[in-house]
């Protein structure tokens, strides 16, 4: 077993990412208006005190040189440090009208999970404009969404810049050669405990990061759409060469014997050889500035492991 990084703490997963990854339906409109992906249009005129309500947007607002402007931000918000230290407004899939609005907030800037509809709305009324982008599946919807921030924040040149710099930091920290039927399957199970469990499949943000890395999305080989609950016959039908979960399901799992427990995780050739990766979820589930380190870990783990091809 190997923990690739630290544990780092993360008050809930970005679980429920199937959602059109590349393409995007926000669009720039006139100076100083933005037409979210949820097709309304927000006039942003003030970006002095901004409230991020996912992790990857907070990053991605200190990258492009406006982390001070961020004045709170949800509890999926792991990096940086200076960001984890902010006020928290609750999850943002569980947003609170009254928690965001008590930060005098001028902008607000959610994602395709930000909910329910009416705290969106309450928030609106307010005077307060709310952008919505959508959530990332892929790199090229990563790269839009980083464009799109250019434009709502006059961060244009950082944007393509910012870009460019993680396009080539996962170049360089991929496989040699991109998956082939002869490549390790990979599976990847979030788990917060025995009762928790979900093995992932296709539109999920683990997706691009496996291939990546050179290996083969076994849930999704296996007809597995977005999530489902692990059983021994999922399990089965998936066939894992190596199993990834999140470092802290498998702590609260008791560790790697917690994990073989679950029915069917001994049986599959990953459990079998022991071939159990751990990762922070706050890092290796969101597509962030930061998933380059995600990808050149599980490179690098999958070639000690020897299932590389």
């Amino acid at each position: 077993m190997r923990h690739a990084r630290p544990l780092i703490f993360v008050a809930l997963a970005l679980i429920a990412a199937a959602c059109s990854g590349d393409s995007s339906s926000s669009t720039a409109d006139q100076e100083g208006s933005f037409t979210g992906s949820d097709g309304v249009a927000a006039s942003v005129a003030d970006t002095s005190r901004i409230v991020t309500l996912s992790g990857d947007l907070t990053e991605f607002v200190y990258e492009l040189g406006r982390g001070s402007s961020i004045v709170a931000t949800d509890l999926t918000t792991v990096y940086p440090e200076e960001a984890v230290l902010l006020p928290k407004v609750g999850i943002g899939r569980f947003l609170s009208t009254e928690a965001v609005l008590s930060q005098n907030p001028t902008l607000v800037i959610g994602d395709t999970q930000t909910g329910p509809q009416s705290a969106i709305d309450q928030i609106r009324s307010a005077g307060v404009p709310v952008v919505i982008l959508d959530t990332s599946t892929t790199f090229t919807s990563m790269y839009t969404k980083i464009g799109h921030l250019g434009e709502i924040l006059d961060t244009r040149t950082e944007s393509q810049a910012l870009t460019d710099r993680i396009r080539t930091e996962i170049e360089m920290a991929g496989a040699a050669n991109p998956p082939s039927d002869r490549s390790p399957t990979i599976a990847y199970v979030y788990t917060r405990g025995p009762d928790v469990m979900l093995l992932f499949g296709t539109n999920m943000v683990t997706n691009p990061v496996i291939a990546a890395a050179g290996a083969r999305d076994a849930g999704a080989l296996s007809g597995v759409e977005g999530s489902i609950p692990v059983t021994p016959e999922a399990l089965i039908a998936a066939s894992p060469d190596v199993i990834v979960v999140p470092a802290e399901g498998l702590e609260s799992l008791g560790g790697i014997d917690g994990l073989l427990a679950i029915p069917g995780i001994a049986q599959t050739p990953a459990g079998s050889d022991g071939y159990i990766l751990a990762y922070p979820e706050g890092d290796f589930l969101t597509l962030g500035p930061r998933i380059a380190q995600s990808v050149a870990a599980l490179t690098s783990d999958l070639d000690d492991l020897g299932v590389a091809p």
